[in-house]
């Protein structure tokens, strides 16, 4: 965010032979390259369970990922953004809370299962067959329970590479070259490393709370 010192140290290293990086093998990578990354110091999601509060970096979510990733560095952002929007200074009971994401990124889905399910989840939160990731899809709708008050937060267009899905769909049916590794890479890099910096605002507008009345019931766990 605005106002918030940061560093990042990356070494980047071009002509990198080996261009299959998956998942948690991109700690790996840094290892063996010498690259060195230190967390952005941003705001903490903060959230109350049984009464106990509980403290989430941005930090913690990249270690309960796996690694660093623009799927957990922009719902991160988004999240903590749209509780602030709901509650203030308030510190949310997580049973008040409910989130619906439009956002089937594995990143994604990982921080919301820390926020909402915690570090003992029996399992990862799967993504239901037909839902398509793409940079229009980082939507998210938090609803507040308590007073049936619901804000939408959507990534402004333009933020995320229109071309960053079809790299990441090449990527898993088979090796990228050096050349489509460099750009998907720099696409993540600059994702991980800009988006901490950037007001709430610039990633996601000035959307405003607003009433709602829901019918049927909402399990505080999503079906895995």
């Amino acid at each position: 965010m605005a106002g918030n010192k940061w560093i990042v140290l990356v070494i980047v290293f071009l002509g990198i032979q080996t261009a299959a990086v998956y998942g948690s093998e991109c700690n790996t990578c840094h290892a063996e390259k010498g690259v060195k990354e230190r967390t952005p110091d941003i705001p903490p999601i903060l959230i109350s369970v049984g009464g106990k509060e509980r403290r989430i970096s941005l930090s913690d979510a990249f270690r309960f990922h796996g690694h660093s990733c623009p799927g957990v560095t922009t719902t991160f952002r988004a999240l903590e953004y749209g509780i602030r929007l709901l509650y203030g200074d308030e510190i949310p009971e997580r049973d008040d809370l409910v989130v619906f994401s439009k956002t089937p990124t594995v990143g994604s889905l990982d921080l919301l299962d820390l926020v909402m399910i915690g570090e003992g989840r029996e399992k990862k939160t799967v993504a239901p067959k037909g839902m398509q990731a793409s940079p229009e899809n980082f939507q998210y709708i938090l609803y507040r329970k308590s007073n049936s008050t619901a804000v939408d937060i959507r990534l402004k267009p333009g933020l995320f590479p229109e071309d960053f899905f079809e790299y990441k769909k090449i990527q898993s049916s088979r090796e990228l070259t050096p050349e489509e590794w460099e750009v998907l890479h720099g696409y993540m890099k600059n994702i991980i490393v800009t988006f901490p910096e950037r007001s709430s605002e610039s990633l996601f507008g000035s959307p405003k709370p607003y009433r709602m009345i829901p019918w049927g019931n909402l399990h505080p766990v999503p079906a895995h």
